[in-house]
């Protein structure tokens, strides 16, 4: 019989790792997606967008422009990819060798991961206090032609 300390135990290793949730989840999801008729595009953009908010809740710099600095070095601590802010005129950000979407393989052809704009877009949209869009270029840049995300905002900071 499970204590409830055992329970408490369980409850935070399963529900803490997404993988494990996604793998134990999924045989429900997809019939439910297919239904409501909601993509992963979708579902993926709205958890950036709620962990870009708790991201900028989290930060305690002053100026969106600092968050961003900090971001670029979680994404290096956390080993996610290589995060560069390339201009501020209006808020530009590269993204490569990224852990999160990767390179999809065979794709060959232009495709968005709606997890960054999301985050990205609930980051500064959080520290701003007003909505931000951001729009994807995502094309072969770099010295080895690797998939690269350009996220470019609707603002200046």
């Amino acid at each position: 019989m499970a204590t409830e300390a055992t329970g408490a135990k369980f409850d935070e290793r399963f529900w803490k790792s997404l993988p494990s949730m996604a793998d134990y989840f999924s045989p429900a999801m997809k019939p439910l997606q297919e239904y409501l008729g909601v993509g992963s595009k979708e579902m993926m953009f709205h958890m950036g967008l709620f962990l870009g908010r708790r991201a900028a809740e989290r930060e305690e710099s002053p100026s969106a422009e600092e968050m961003l600095k900090n971001l670029v070095k979680v994404w290096d601590r956390n080993e996610l990819g290589h995060l560069e802010i390339t201009s501020l005129d209006p808020v530009t950000l590269l993204i490569t060798d990224c852990r999160i979407c990767g390179q999809l393989a065979g794709s060959g052809d232009r495709y968005e991961c709606a997890f960054h704009e999301g985050f990205f877009e609930g980051a500064l949209s959080a520290k701003l206090g007003k909505p931000v869009e951001l729009r994807q270029e995502t094309n072969y840049e770099g010295t080895a032609g690797t998939w690269c995300r350009r996220l470019v905002a609707d603002l200046s900071i």
